[in-house]
This record gives structure tokens, C-alpha cells and sequence, in this order.
């Protein structure tokens, strides 16, 4: 009886453990999320706008001040392709991994981990404007845009065929 009442008590401890460890841990949308999970997330970062739901660009999207933000999602079941965010009219942010102002921005909307991911990314290539890193968790499209500076977070798992995408519309001029 006493060793029952002890795993019990061990059993309630680690699952209250693990309630309040889901319970803190912040929500980040990201790649390969649903879309409601990032439209739920958008709402609780004020330096993001309210996401709306755009069907030429089949994605979300909105402009908060100098910066606008989207999520392209799948028609089938609304899932997260990649993610950007493009910061207008500021010289002094760069998406680059070397940038802190690019990198601080990253650690305010996501998370240090993100921020940390994209700032220590291994630089695959360029293609045209675009310049692709592959970091441990995502990979990271930057590029100067006018007027501005752009990143697009896609899962690492696609960088290849981005990359590829991306030659693709150079040589046939295609709008991406």
C-alpha cells in the first residue's frame, strides 16, 4: 500500500511538473504550424500587427508601422509554410547574422532561441537579392528589398527546393 501512495504522489508531482512547464512556455509560431496557433500568437506580440487573411497572396498578413509581417499557409490544411517579416525605412537594420539590431528584433517577436538559430546560420548561397542560411532548427532567406530589409523564415527541410525556386524564377523571370 505505502509504495502505491508513493507512486501515486510521484506520478501527481511529475504530471503537475510538466502542467506548469506547458503552461509557462511561451507560444512561438513558426513554420509548420497552423495557422490559427500563428494568428493566436500575432495577438500577443504587440510590435506585430493583426494578421488578415489575404487570398491573392493565399496567406495572413498586416503592417504595423515600419513593419509588416505574413504567413503563407497550405489550402489543404492551413499549415504554416514559411514566414516573413520586412522592416521598412530603418538603415540601421539589416537581416544579416552580424546585425544586433536584426537580431534583437528576432529575439523580441520569437525568442532567443530563433534569434540565436538565425545569428549563428551557416550561409548556403546567393541567389539574385536572396541570400540563404540554414541554421539547427529553420532555414532564413534575407534580403534588401526597397527601401527596406526582409527575412523569410522556411522549414531547413526546404531550403533546397527555395533555393532551387529561386534560380528557377531568375533565369525565367517569374514574380515570386
Amino acid at each position: 500500500m505505502y509504495k502505491s501512495y508513493k507512486f501515486n504522489r510521484l506520478l501527481h508531482g511529475t504530471l503537475s511538473a510538466i502542467a506548469v512547464i506547458l503552461a509557462v512556455t511561451p507560444v512561438n509560431a513558426l513554420p509548420e504550424q497552423n495557422i490559427s496557433s500563428v494568428v493566436k500568437w500575432a495577438k500577443t506580440k504587440p510590435q506585430l500587427p493583426t494578421l488578415r487573411y489575404n487570398s491573392e497572396a493565399h496567406g495572413y498578413e498586416g503592417t504595423k508601422g515600419n513593419l509588416y509581417f505574413y504567413a503563407d499557409v497550405t489550402s489543404k490544411n492551413g499549415t504554416v509554410t514559411k514566414e516573413g517579416i520586412t522592416v521598412s525605412g530603418d538603415k540601421r537594420l539589416k537581416f544579416t547574422t552580424k546585425n544586433a539590431n536584426a537580431v534583437k528584433l528576432l529575439q523580441n517577436i520569437y525568442n532567443s532561441n530563433i534569434a540565436n538559430d538565425f545569428q549563428k546560420s551557416r550561409y548556403i548561397t546567393k541567389v539574385g537579392r536572396d541570400q540563404f542560411y540554414r541554421g539547427q532548427k529553420f532555414a532564413y532567406i534575407a534580403a534588401e528589398v526597397q527601401g527596406g530589409s526582409s527575412l523569410q523564415i522556411i522549414p531547413s527541410n526546404k531550403l533546397q527546393e527555395f533555393i532551387d525556386n529561386a534560380k528557377f524564377c531568375q533565369t525565367n523571370q517569374c514574380d515570386v
